[in-house]
């Protein structure tokens, strides 16, 4: 009998967003990747639907996600009106062959925007040929300024990205979000957290998420799309050797941690509290 499907692991280009794109395509496929999520950036490669196919094709890679620029240092790319940018985003997405587009949600004073992606976003994507994707997102200074954080928020979106450090800063128990929304994820981001309220992008297993129960849990249940390690790589810009190094140790972690190899004494670990402060069943907190 034949395997049970795994889930298939891309790279974020996000971190990396300052070095050529190219250059970033042949070290992550030299890590052993088979695909890339790509960031739309200042960078105008990667809002140059040609170039990224370009770069991937060369690099023997595709580009499954691409993620609109919604971030605050990329406020004004493709537009500053959440309309435009998202529309732009899914054009791009679509140009490129991604399966699906990554986007936050509108801020919640942004109403009109909100209804938006409530009542029209998901057809005209469809329309175009890729998917919405609504990712959660986390409290700044303890104030929630996106509309979409928990996993409630995310309920009515037939298409969800699901972030392992974002529900780590807003608190939220990654098993019990899985529970909630993971018949409509489409998408994870997976990245540990160090439990300082901020969105560390930290490498498996160095933080407090329990990453080696949670995605032996995600295959488990049977979730065979894409994720993406979305990590922070600046101790590596300085080598390439150590950036491809990096990534394919981050690989093998992850594909260890789906195939259910978790560390003795690791399993009973589960996220929450405030900060996704960490506990284990008859361990120490």
């Amino acid at each position: 009998m034949d395997a049970a499907p795994r889930p298939r692991l891309l790279v974020s280009t996000g971190p990396l967003l300052l070095s050529p794109l190219g250059w970033v395509f042949d070290a992550i496929a030299d890590a052993g990747y088979t695909g890339v999520e790509v960031l739309v950036a200042h960078n105008p490669e990667t809002r140059d639907a040609e170039r990224v196919t370009g770069y991937a094709r060369e690099a023997g890679l595709d580009v499954p996600v691409v993620h609109g620029p919604y971030m605050l240092l990329l406020r004004n790319v493709l537009g500053a009106n959440y309309l435009d940018k998202t529309r732009r985003s899914l054009e791009l997405a679509a140009e490129i062959g991604a399966v699906t587009m990554v986007a936050h949600a509108p801020f919640r004073w942004e109403l009109a925007a909100r209804r938006w992606v409530a009542d029209e976003v998901h057809d005209e994507a469809a329309e175009v040929g890729t998917v919405f994707g609504m990712e959660n997102l986390f409290p700044v200074a303890g104030r929630a300024f996106s509309s979409v954080v928990t996993p409630d928020e995310l309920a009515p979106f037939p298409a969800v990205v699901f972030d392992t450090s974002h529900f780590a800063v807003a608190g939220v128990d990654l098993f019990d979000a899985w529970t909630a929304v993971s018949d409509r994820v489409v998408h994870l981001h997976v990245s540990d957290n160090f439990g300082n309220g901020k969105d560390s992008h930290a490498p498996l297993g160095s933080g407090i998420l329990p990453l080696e129960s949670f995605l032996a849990h995600v295959a488990a249940s049977g979730y065979a799309g894409t994720i993406t390690l979305e990590l922070d790589c600046r101790a590596y810009l300085d080598s390439r050797d150590g950036l491809v190094a990096f990534l394919a140790g981050e690989r093998e972690k992850a594909e260890a941690m789906l195939a259910g190899q978790v560390p003795a004494g690791r399993s009973g670990y589960r996220s929450g509290g405030a900060g996704g402060a960490t506990t284990a069943q008859g361990a120490q907190p």
